[in-house]
C-alpha cells in the first residue's frame, strides 16, 4: 500500500490525470462549437500552416512574437504524421490539430515541472545549500502540494487558453521548465531551456535572465545572521559595515520585515556584490549569455517586436501597435488581478488588515497581520506615488476600447466612466498589493514560522488504502525580502514595457508568485487536532475524510479549487454559448474572451 501511495501522491499522478481530463474536456467542447480559428488564432494558424507546408520564408505581418509555438507544432505534428496518428491538416481540421499540440505540451510538461518546483526544498542562504529530497517531506504535506498543483494548472486565464492556439500556455511552460532546471543546478540544460523560452515571447528575457540572475546573486551571497553579522534591528550604518566586513547580505524574512528593510536589503546587496564582484560575474555567465543572445536578436531584427515578413502576405503590419513604451500603471493593475483570482488565499490578510479584530472569526484572527499593515508615514507616500502614476501615465491602447469581445474592454469602460473612479481605485491597488506581498511571508502566529514548533499529533492508524503520517515538527519559514524584490523587478520589466493591458500578460508573474506562497498549518486555520478528532464518534475512514478535507489540510486550497472551477465554468459557458453578432458582420458569431 505504501508503494501505491508513493505512485499516486509523490508522483503527482492524481492531479496530473485530473488536469489532463479537464483540458481534454475543454478541448472537445471548443472543437465541437468553435471548430474554426477564432480571433488571433487566425494569424497563428496561418503561420503554422506556412511551416507545415515547408514555406519557412513566409511570416504573417500580424504576428509580433517569435515562432516557437509554430516550431513546437511542426515537430509534434510531424512526429504524429510519421507514426500515423495525426489528424487531417486540411480544411477546418487544422485548427483542432494545432490546438491539440497545446494539449500534448500540457500533458508532457506542465504538471511535472510544477510538481518538481513545489517539491524543491527552499534554498537555505545560511548554509548555501539546497536539497531536492522529497522523501524528507511529510506525505500529508505532499498531499497539499498535489492539491495546490491542480489549482495552479486550472488557473482560469491559463486554463482558458488550453483550448485555443495561442502562445501564452507554451510560453509559461517554457519559463517554468527553465525555473525547474535552474533550481536543480543543471546549468547547461537551463541555458538551453532559456534560449527556447525566448522563442515564445520576447518578455521572457526578463525571467530567464533578470529573475534567475537576481536569484543567483542572492543565493551566492551569504545571508547575515541577526545578532552576529548584523544587530537584531540594524541601522543603515550597521548594514553598510556588516555587508562590507562580512561580505554578507541583510536579508530578513518577509514576515519579519518592514518597508525600511527592503531599502536596507537593496543597499546591502549592492555593497556585498561589489565586494564579491568577480565571483558574482562568474556565476552570472549563463544569464549574461542569454541576455547577449537576446541583444543580438534585437540588433538583427532592428527592434524587439516582430511583424515584417521577407515575403509578406497582403496585410497590414501589426508591429506599430506593439512598440514597447513606459506603462507604469501595469504595476497597479496587477494587484487587483492577483486578489480577484487568489481571493481564497488572501482573504485572511484582507480581513485582518481592514476589519476590526473583534468581528473577525476567531480562527482567522491575527494581531501579527494587523501589525504588518504599513504605517501612515509609509502608506501615504506610496498612495501619492500611485496617484501620480494614474494621473500622468495612464495609457489606454486603441485596441482596449475598440474590441468588446475582451473582458478588459468592460473593466476600462468602468475605470474611464468618471475621472474620480480612476483615483478612487488607488487605495484598492494599495490594499491588494499589500495583501499579495504580505502573503509571501506566510500566515503568522505560528501558522508559518520556522521558529514555532507544531505540537506532535497522535497518528490515526487504520487498515484502509493509506495511513496519515505525522506531520513535520516545523514549517517552512517563508520567503525573504530578496525574493520579493527580484520578483517585483522581473515583473515590472515584463509589464511596464507593454502598452496593451491583457490578463494573459499577468500569467507568468502570477505563476511564480503562487508557487512561492507558503503553505499554512491547518491547525491555525480553525481545524481540530487529531486527538480531538479521534474522540469524535465515527469510523476511522470518516476521520481520514475529515482530515483530508479540513482538519489536516489548508481549507483555502478547497476554496481556491471551487473558485477556479466556478470561473472556468462561467467563462467557458459564456465563450461557447453566449456569443453575439456585430452589425457590420452579420451571421458571424463573436465570443467573449480573456
Amino acid at each position: 500500500m505504501e508503494k501505491i501511495f508513493d505512485a499516486l501522491f509523490e508522483g503527482a499522478l492524481i492531479p496530473a490525470v485530473l488536469v489532463v481530463l479537464a483540458v481534454r474536456f475543454w478541448l472537445a467542447k471548443v472543437a465541437a462549437i468553435v471548430p474554426e480559428p477564432y480571433l488571433d488564432e487566425f494569424f497563428h494558424v496561418k503561420q503554422a500552416e506556412f511551416y507545415l507546408q515547408g514555406r519557412w520564408d513566409n511570416w504573417h505581418p500580424k504576428i509580433t512574437t517569435p515562432p516557437g509555438l509554430y516550431l513546437v507544432s511542426y515537430v509534434i505534428l510531424s512526429f504524429l504524421d510519421a507514426v500515423g496518428l495525426s489528424a487531417s491538416h486540411s480544411g477546418g481540421g487544422i485548427a483542432s490539430s494545432l490546438r491539440h499540440t497545446i494539449f500534448y505540451c500540457v500533458t508532457m510538461w506542465f504538471p511535472r515541472e510544477i510538481n518538481r518546483l513545489m517539491r524543491l526544498e527552499p534554498f537555505d542562504a545560511e548554509r548555501n545549500t539546497k536539497s531536492t529530497n522529497t522523501k524528507s517531506t511529510s506525505r500529508w504535506l505532499i498531499g497539499e502540494f498535489n492539491h495546490a498543483l491542480f489549482n495552479i494548472c486550472v488557473f482560469p486565464p491559463l486554463f482558458f487558453f488550453y483550448g485555443l492556439y495561442y502562445t501564452d500556455v507554451v510560453s509559461a511552460h517554457s519559463v517554468l521548465l527553465a525555473y525547474s532546471l535552474f533550481s536543480q543546478g543543471r546549468t547547461k540544460s537551463f541555458v538551453l531551456a532559456g534560449l527556447c523560452s525566448l522563442f515564445f515571447r520576447q518578455t521572457n528575457i526578463f525571467w530567464v535572465a533578470v529573475f534567475f540572475g537576481g536569484l543567483q546573486v542572492c543565493r551566492s551571497l551569504r545571508t547575515g545572521r541577526p545578532g552576529i553579522e548584523f544587530p537584531e534591528r540594524p541601522t543603515v550604518v550597521d548594514v553598510v559595515e556588516g555587508s562590507w566586513q562580512h561580505s554578507c547580505v541583510y536579508n530578513p524574512l518577509v514576515s519579519q520585515a518592514c518597508f525600511e528593510d527592503y531599502l536596507k536589503f537593496g543597499l546591502s546587496i549592492a555593497i556585498a556584490g561589489l565586494a564579491n564582484l568577480r565571483t558574482i560575474l562568474g556565476l552570472l555567465l549563463p544569464q549574461l549569455f542569454l541576455l547577449g543572445a537576446f541583444c543580438a536578436f534585437v540588433l538583427w531584427n532592428q527592434g524587439v517586436v516582430l511583424g515584417i515578413s521577407p515575403a509578406p502576405v497582403p496585410s497590414k503590419c501589426d508591429k506599430e501597435n506593439h512598440i514597447a513604451s513606459i506603462h507604469l500603471p501595469q504595476m497597479l493593475y496587477i494587484w487587483p488581478y492577483f486578489t480577484f483570482f487568489s481571493l481564497p488565499l488572501l482573504y485572511p490578510y484582507i480581513l485582518n488588515g481592514i476589519v476590526p479584530l473583534k468581528i473577525v472569526p476567531r480562527f482567522l484572527r491575527s494581531r501579527s497581520i494587523k501589525h504588518r499593515f504599513p504605517r501612515l508615514v509609509v502608506a501615504v507616500p506610496i498612495v501619492i506615488t500611485m496617484l501620480m502614476i494614474v494621473h500622468y501615465n495612464t495609457i489606454v491602447h486603441p485596441f482596449t476600447l475598440a474590441d468588446n469581445r475582451h473582458y478588459m474592454f468592460y473593466v476600462f469602460r468602468l475605470l474611464l466612466r468618471h475621472p474620480f473612479i480612476r483615483y478612487a481605485s488607488v487605495p484598492v491597488y494599495a490594499l491588494c498589493a499589500w495583501a499579495a506581498i504580505t502573503s509571501l511571508g506566510g500566515l503568522p502566529d505560528g501558522q508559518n514560522s520556522s521558529q514555532t514548533p507544531i505540537p506532535p499529533r497522535t497518528e490515526i492508524k487504520h487498515n484502509l488504502l493509506f495511513k496519515l503520517p505525522p506531520p513535520s515538527t516545523t514549517l517552512p519559514s517563508g520567503n525573504r525580502v530578496s525574493f520579493v524584490l527580484v520578483w517585483l523587478l522581473a515583473t515590472s520589466l515584463s509589464l511596464i514595457t507593454a502598452p496593451l493591458v491583457e490578463p494573459r500578460y499577468f500569467i507568468i508573474p502570477w505563476l511564480i508568485w503562487r508557487l512561492h506562497v507558503p503553505r499554512s498549518d491547518s491547525d491555525k486555520l480553525g481545524s481540530l487536532n487529531s486527538t480531538e478528532a479521534q474522540k469524535r464518534p465515527g469510523t476511522q475512514s470518516g476521520n481520514v475524510i475529515r482530515s483530508l478535507l479540513y482538519q489536516r489540510h489548508d481549507h483555502r486550497l478547497w476554496l481556491e479549487t471551487i473558485w477556479f472551477l466556478a470561473i472556468n465554468w462561467a467563462t467557458g459557458y459564456i465563450f461557447l454559448h453566449r456569443g453575439f453578432e456585430w452589425p457590420q458582420e452579420p451571421g458571424k458569431v463573436q465570443r467573449f474572451i480573456w
